[in-house]
Order: structure tokens, then C-alpha cells, then sequence
């Protein structure tokens, strides 16, 4: 491939879409390497639906522009949603695909799907290419300016970035149910948490029902306690993979379906995303696992007795990888303080959300009431790359910092300021 472009963002996920989109839309000629068959990365790939809360106490939306666009546009065919707590970040990972191949086709952005980036050449701080494969075999394409979205900051490693990698968070392997009977399912969920403390239901329009339960084997009061306390004694789940963490939610547009936050795999030793082996492991496991979930619930939940496994995601749902060394490390303290930055390129308020893999080292650190963090611009300019951004969950932060800032709706917003960013740097 021949062609010169403005911008090659690596990777397609929701924060790589947003950049292109945004550079795009400044006049800038857009490359799009994709590794997978689709857009979307962790949001399709690894089904992680819905996206996390991102909105102050107040009412305030801390996530605008194209994400909402797109969630717009998936609402007007049924395939997004509104919770009642304001969330606006309910979608059906597969119609999300196809909203934005139709985003980046209306905006000009070009996609290499099926490609892996295998190299970056750098010459005096610079990258001057880099190297791909794909079916029409090695090739090499260049552009004046790069964005790393690649959520593990592969192309930022290839061209030579220093990073972190010490510390993990667990990963997952989500899948999805379907013939589930989800008014069953609700009513069951009324009767056994009357006052919803950990369960939240919203008949949406009274066309649809948005629902969410949880449980995980700290003892907080979950009301699926019971349940998992029986299928640990007959044998049907294990408490040290199983048990530790539950997670479900409804789907728009997928009326009959439950997506699953789980299960966390469980493994002897700290998993690393960045191993191939541990990574062949996770998915082994993940599936082993997934298989005793969906016997547990078609056996004590209400609604499930006719529900089977219509899709386990093809990508794993990693927490963190590589974490950039940046102009700027954001820390826990700037995210719990509530910090703010001259150059913002997102605001937050998400807790510091670590998932652990021994009991009791779980961590859940919420910032002052009504309060926001703002993510700093040079959290994503490397430090000795002058035509590179990073962007996503593997920008300059520290561990318990990307804990934070790791959530769709943040991603989103790095994408496209960045893309904005790039693009007054080209014309300049």
C-alpha cells in the first residue's frame, strides 16, 4: 500500500473511532488498523456492554460529542438506552459494529480490518512508518502523525515508548444468554431484593426491561448469596473461580438476552495480558468457567430455564496492560482530589475500581460527592515520540490511576480530542 495519509490510528476501538472520526471531520485524510473483522474494540469484541456511569450527582453528563452521536443513532432502531439513573450507555455490541462502519464510511475514514501492526520504523524522534500484515501480506504505510489506540499501546512499544506492565487487574471473559425470560427474571429479582439495594430494574418505556443484579464472594449483603452458597455445596459452581464475581445486564435490541461481566478468570498466579500463554490460558478457562455459570443460572434462576449460550466473546476483556511513561503520570491522588488540568482532554468521576485477584484486596474509591477529575493531554503524548499519541486505557498513569480512567466513556473522549488535536497540529 502506496498511500500517504494525514493520520494512521492503530487499533478501532471506541476511543481509535473517535479520534479518526474527529481528525476527519478537520480535513485530515484517515487510516483506520484494525486487528479484528470489526469496530468497536472492547465494546464489541469483548462484550463489555453496557458502558459504565459517567454523570455527577448533579445531572451533569461529564461524556459529549461523538459518543453521543453514535448512541443516538443506535437509539433510534431500538439498540441503545437511557437508564432511569441517567446512563446513557446502554447498546447492543452487534448493531454498535455496523453504527460504526457507517460512522467512518459517512466521515471518510478508510479501514484495514484483519491487519496487525508488526513494526514502527523511528527516525530522530519521529515515526516515518510502520509495518503491517494482513491477507495481501507484509506492507508498510505512512503517515505524518500516528495515534496508538491499540488499548495495549502496542504500536507505542513498537516505536520504542517506555512503559509499566508490573501489575495486573484481573481479565474476563464475557459471554451472552438468550431465551431468557426477562419479565420472570425481573419479577424474581423484585421479590428477592424488595428494596433494590443491590439490584436496579427499570421497565424502560414499557417497551424493554434494563436490568442489572450482581454478587461477588465479598459479604456485602447480596441477595444472590443464598443461591451461590447452594450451588457451592452441590457442586455446581466453584467458590474460588466461580463465585468470586457475578455481574449481569439486560441488552437493548436484544429483548430475550442477559450479557454477563464475568467470569473473572481464575488462575494460581497473576495472569498477564501481554503473555501468550497466559492469555491461551484465560480463554481455556474463561470458557470452563462459563460453562458452570450457565448451569448454575438455568438451575436457580427464575427466567433462565430455557436460556442458552448464544455468543462468548471472541476477545478477552482486559483491565490493564502497558501504561505509557508520558509527560504526565496521572496518580490516585490526582483522580480522588478531584483534580483539574489546563488541558483537558476528559472528565471523570468513575471510582478507583480495582478487581484483585485474592479475596479482600478488592478496591472501590469513589471521589468527593459531585465531584470530577479531568485527564490531562500530556498523560497521552509519549515522552520520546514527537508524532504519536496514545490513547485509551494505556495512557501515563499509575496503576491504581488506571483503574480509574480505564472506562469506555473516557476512552471516547481521549479519542476525540485527540483526533481534533492531531488534526490543528497537521494544518499548523
Amino acid at each position: 500500500m502506496k498511500k500517504n495519509w494525514d493520520l494512521i490510528v492503530a487499533g478501532g476501538g471506541t476511543s481509535g473511532v473517535a479520534a479518526a472520526i474527529s481528525a476527519a471531520r478537520q480535513g485530515c485524510k484517515v487510516l483506520i488498523v484494525e486487528k479484528n473483522s470489526f469496530l468497536g474494540g472492547t465494546a464489541t469484541g469483548a462484550l463489555v456492554t453496557p458502558m459504565m456511569k459517567n454523570i455527577t450527582q448533579s445531572g451533569e453528563n461529564l461524556t459529549q460529542g461523538i459518543i453521543l452521536e453514535v448512541l443516538d443513532r443506535l437509539a433510534k432502531t431500538g439498540n441503545s438506552a437511557t437508564f432511569e439513573d441517567g446512563n446513557h450507555g446502554w447498546f447492543n455490541p452487534e448493531m454498535l459494529k455496523c453504527v460504526l462502519d457507517d460512522f467512518c464510511e459517512e466521515n471518510n475514514v478508510e479501514i484495514l480490518f484483519d491487519t496487525v501492526v508488526l513494526g514502527a520504523e523511528v527516525d530522530n524522534k519521529n515515526i516515518t512508518a510502520i509495518k503491517c500484515w494482513n491477507k495481501s501480506g507484509l506492507s508498510e504505510v505512512q503517515a505524518k502523525y500516528y495515534i496508538d489506540a491499540t488499548g495495549d499501546a502496542d504500536l507505542a512499544a513498537l516505536a520504542g515508548v517506555p512503559f509499566e506492565s508490573n501489575e495486573h487487574q484481573t481479565m474476563s471473559l464475557r459471554f451472552i444468554m438468550t431465551n431468557v425470560n426477562l419479565d420472570a427474571f425481573a419479577r424474581w429479582l423484585e421479590e428477592i431484593d424488595p428494596d433494590s439495594s443491590v439490584t436496579s430494574i427499570d421497565y424502560h418505556n414499557f417497551e424493554s426491561i434494563l436490568l442489572s443484579t450482581a454478587h461477588t464472594w465479598d459479604n456485602l449483603g447480596w441477595k444472590l448469596r443464598p443461591y451461590f452458597s447452594f450451588a457451592v455445596r452441590e457442586g455446581v459452581l466453584k467458590e474460588e473461580e466461580d463465585a468470586a464475581y457475578f455481574q449481569v445486564f439486560s441488552i437493548p435490541g436484544q429483548k430475550n438476552s442477559i450479557a454477563f461481566n464475568c467470569p473473572r478468570i481464575s488462575s494460581d498466579k497473576e495472569l498477564d495480558p501481554l503473555n501468550a500463554e497466559d492469555v491461551s490460558y484465560a480463554y481455556k478457562q474463561g470458557r470452563k468457567q462459563i460453562r458452570r455459570l450457565v448451569e448454575f443460572c438455568k438451575k436457580y434462576l427464575s427466567g433462565f430455564e430455557e436460556a442458552y449460550v448464544s455468543q462468548i466473546a471472541p476477545q478477552l476483556g482486559v483491565r490493564d496492560s502497558r501504561r505509557i511513561n508520558g509527560l504526565y503520570q496521572l496518580t490516585e491522588d490526582d483522580i480522588l482530589n478531584a483534580k483539574k488540568v489546563e488541558h483537558p482532554v476528559a472528565k471523570s468521576n468513575y471510582p478507583v475500581d480495582v478487581h484483585a485477584k485474592e479475596k479482600g484486596k478488592n478496591e472501590l474509591k469513589h471521589l468527593p460527592p459531585d465531584q470530577y477529575y479531568e485527564i490531562p493531554l500530556e498523560s497521552l503524548i509519549p515522552e520520546n515520540i514527537e508524532n504519536l499519541l496514545v490513547v485509551g486505557r494505556c495512557i501515563s498513569t499509575t496503576f491504581k490511576a488506571q483503574a480509574s480512567i480505564r472506562i469506555q466513556p473516557n476512552c471516547w473522549s481521549m479519542g476525540e480530542y485527540a483526533g481534533k488535536y492531531v488534526a490543528d497540529k497537521i494544518k499548523n
